[in-house]
């Protein structure tokens, strides 16, 4: 029997050029509409199911339906695609900072998840409690949100040839990214893995949004208070008006998701790389979401 295994063809860079909200069902506390997160790390997640449905949407016109269904199934849900899409896992998160604008954090067990997708054999040590690895030879402090540590030098991850090359690949390439990149290799640093939870936990955004009703108002409105033309002209929701608090993840986050598929996959690929900006989660009026993808390949296993 064939194995029903997909191969793989590589990982998908999602970099986030505006906040990005993928939201979860309900919020736990004063955060009415809070981001996916992963249960066991509580890392921000991109759903899986959330970027395939928007690569379906978005490579309809290019691909046609005949290959869309084949490549990401018929919607009577009976019949399968021929990819998978993995979850959108964090790579680098930015944190504001002292001394720069902000940083780029990591760590190493989101290392060894990110290298092991990327097919790379490498190995991050542990920066140790109030440290964090950094390139360039100057040891001082800096202050993460409210966590405060000691940069310390380790050249041999942040060389462009070695570990920090990875990572690049994942980012856009071209002009327009160009001191980006060389940002990202200045101000990526790396941080223990009880620090790294700490500032994503508490360092995306939550902003307070407004919610009018059909007056103008943000106060609740009593259906009998109305005029009796204003009444019927007004629903349920339009009486309703109110603030509600909505977390977003910010922008310059990096993302990485796994990419599997069969026969069709060539297809994918072209599709794909013709598509370098995609917008993924909600709120797509107010500009949420808008997300540069980089297909990074795979070839027999190994990074290409």
């Amino acid at each position: 029997m064939a194995s029903k295994t997909l191969s793989e063809i590589g990982v998908l860079g999602l970099y986030t050029e505006t906040a990005l909200h993928c939201g979860a069902e309900g919020g736990t506390g004063y955060v009415d509409l809070p981001i996916q997160r992963e249960r066991h790390t509580h890392y921000p997640v991109i759903p899986g199911s959330t970027i395939k449905g928007v690569l379906r949407d978005e490579l309809l016109s290019s691909l046609g339906k005949e290959k869309i269904e084949a490549i990401f199934g018929k919607e009577d849900a009976q019949t399968p695609g021929t990819a998978s899409f993995g979850d959108g896992i964090l790579v680098a998160f930015p944190v504001r900072s002292s001394g720069a604008p902000f940083h780029w954090a990591t760590c190493p067990f989101v290392l060894e998840r990110v290298f092991r997708s990327l097919g790379a054999s490498v190995k991050v040590s542990a920066p140790g409690t109030g440290r964090a690895w950094a390139g360039g030879s100057r040891e001082d402090d800096v202050l993460l949100e409210e966590i405060r540590l000691k940069k310390a030098s380790n050249p041999d991850f942040f060389k462009e040839d070695g570990p920090l090359g990875h990572l690049l690949k994942l980012l856009p390439s071209g002009e327009t990214f160009d001191y980006t990149r060389k940002l990202f290799a200045r101000q990526l640093l790396v941080v223990s893995d009880h620090d790294f939870k700490e500032l994503v936990e508490t360092g995306t955004e939550v902003l307070t949004r407004i919610k009018l009703n059909f007056l103008g108002t943000t106060r609740t409105l009593k259906r009998e208070k109305l005029a009796d033309e204003e009444s019927q002209k007004a629903s349920d929701i339009d009486l309703q008006g109110n603030l509600f608090v909505e977390e977003v993840v910010p922008p310059e986050t990096l993302f990485l998701a796994a990419l599997r598929g069969g026969e069709t996959a060539g297809d994918l690929v072209k599709a794909i790389q013709a598509r370098p900006v995609i917008r993924f989660g909600g709120d797509e009026t107010i500009g949420r979401g808008i997300t540069h993808v980089t297909l990074f390949e795979r070839r027999n296993g190994k990074a290409g």
